[in-house]
């Protein structure tokens, strides 16, 4: 499937003008016609200008989904400036970090994070500009809002560059708890938003969809884009709850639902039993595999809807995709599917090449190939060059194709932890655990967990009689690790077990838990 080359702008530029003077974007406090949003964006990037926002510029965000944030990302893409969505659960070091290693120039932040943001550019020794969202507020080194979008300088012509030039850098969790910068260019996230069709299922003019995941997600970019490209209307939420989930489901008449199995199943916790949402008629959710009693949770409470699952990722996009619909996860109960449209996909042997491919029903690494594949990881030749192969991406997942051609995850091939949606590795928790001065040895292993996905448990040696709760909390008065990332059960033990090369054998921690 082959895409015209233009440049993701012009996906909200026609969204806008169709749009007119009907909702486009919305959230708690504020709503923005086409017609407004397309006025906005170009009064913004006049405003950034001013900034010295220009293209290739990165521009950081530390922020929540919202009306205002949308508006300042595409004023960034007008530009030609590269927008990176920073982890809001980050700590002040990591976020100083980050913006160090971008070379960010500038940084987009909701009121309520200015206090890490703060921190963050003093570790730094940093002075760029802030950018303020809520209303009426400025900054001190920079500007509100309000002041940029009040701006009547026009945007620069032409300053949007060449489609295939670096757009956006999306952040996935690295092993050593620095992020992999994926960077994708106009021509991968404009395909990304063509194939998001495919994806999700019919969407049209007429349909709405809710976003409660932060910007800095890559399901953001995947389902925010796809909906743009089909003219629909997007509603944010400032953060996931699930009780102001459900009130905006209804309240905004929200034809379409996305999220991750643990935060649906809080949303069925609190639906109760006489659930009333006419308007919802299609649910999707990736990021952790479903079951089959997760499907019947969804059934149960949402009798009514369309249920999808896809295999996506950061670096693949949309156009990556492995989808399954209905009828194949009530069938299976698991997030398996099939490529979409334009789309391919390998399983290879993990320590071979990207032509060593293994026969069907055969376990292997997933690699797949398509339009919306990310260019590279920012700074990183090595791990760009190792995992971006011939337009292939080896995704270090492990799974297996039926004889139907349907996609079966079965796990990593290395020690990636998913809990709640959120993405860590092992050896990141590791490190850190090893840091205490009275811990020998760490081992870090994500176990199975109904309402998680997987939780983060780690086994130590320690020096001397030291308890969990002292670990915990060297990790969170040094702001070592994000909260998401802290062990919720710490095992004492007399050594962790080896395999034949010496390294840490963590099947065999997993084998313990049954």
């Amino acid at each position: 499937m082959s895409f015209p080359s233009q440049p993701l702008n012009s996906l909200f530029e026609a969204a806008a003008k169709w749009k007119g003077a009907d909702i486009l974007f919305a959230d708690e406090t504020e709503r923005c016609s086409g017609e407004l949003a397309a006025a906005t964006v170009n009064r913004l990037a006049g405003g950034l200008s001013l900034l010295d926002v220009h293209r290739k510029t990165r521009v950081a965000f530390l922020c929540d989904s919202s009306v205002r944030h949308v508006l300042v990302f595409f004023a960034c893409l007008k530009l030609g400036a590269i927008p990176c969505a920073l982890h809001i659960r980050s700590t002040a070091a990591a976020i100083a970090e980050t913006l160090k290693w971008l070379d960010a120039r500038v940084l987009i932040i909701d009121g309520k994070f200015r206090q890490s943001a703060e921190a963050a550019l003093a570790v730094s020794k940093s002075s760029i500009p802030v950018v303020v969202l809520d209303q009426g507020v400025t900054s001190g080194n920079g500007a509100g809002y309000d002041d940029i979008a009040g701006s009547r300088v026009s945007a620069p012509d032409n300053s949007a560059g060449e489609v295939d030039e670096p757009a956006m850098i999306i952040l996935s969790s690295g092993t050593t708890g620095k992020p992999k910068g994926v960077v994708h260019s106009q021509r991968t996230l404009y395909a990304s938003a063509q194939a998001g069709r495919h994806v999700f299922g019919r969407i049209g003019a007429g349909d709405s969809v809710i976003l409660a995941m932060s910007p800095s997600f890559a399901a953001w970019n995947h389902v925010a884009l796809p909906y743009l490209a089909c003219r629909a209307r997007i509603v944010f939420n400032r953060g996931f709850d699930a009780e102001l989930y459900i009130s905006t489901l209804g309240r905004e008449n929200i034809t379409d639902a996305a999220l991750v199995p643990t935060a649906w199943r809080r949303v069925c916790a609190a639906l109760g039993d006489d659930a009333n949402l006419p308007s919802l008629r299609k649910v999707f959710f990736a990021g952790e595999a479903g079951t089959r009693e997760f499907i019947r949770l969804i059934e149960r409470k949402l009798p009514a809807v369309e249920i999808r699952s896809a295999y996506l990722s950061s670096e693949g996009g949309d156009g990556s995709a492995c989808v399954a619909d209905h009828g194949m996860l009530t069938q299976s109960g698991v997030a398996t599917g099939k490529p979409v449209p334009g789309a391919d996909i390998r399983i290879i042997d993990p320590d071979g090449g990207i032509d060593d491919v293994l026969t069907r029903g055969e376990t292997g690494e997933i690699a797949v190939t398509s339009a919306s594949v990310a260019l590279c990881y920012w700074k990183d030749r090595q791990l760009t060059g190792a995992r971006f192969v011939n337009g292939w991406w080896r995704s270090g997942d492990l799974g297996c194709l039926d004889e139907d051609g349907n996609l079966k995850i079965l796990g990593r091939t290395d020690n990636m932890i998913i809990t709640g949606g959120l993405k860590l590795h092992a050896e990141e928790v590791e490190a850190v655990l090893m840091q205490h001065p009275d811990i020998r040895l760490a081992a870090v292993v994500g176990v199975p967990d109904a309402e998680w996905g997987q939780r983060v448990e780690a086994h130590v040696v320690a020096a001397t009689d030291i308890h969990a709760e002292d670990i915990l909390r060297y990790c969170r008065d040094n702001e070592l690790l994000a909260a998401y990332k802290l062990p919720r059960q710490i095992h004492f033990r007399a050594g962790l077990p080896t395999g034949s090369t010496g390294k840490i054998y963590r099947r065999g921690l997993l084998e313990d838990h049954g």
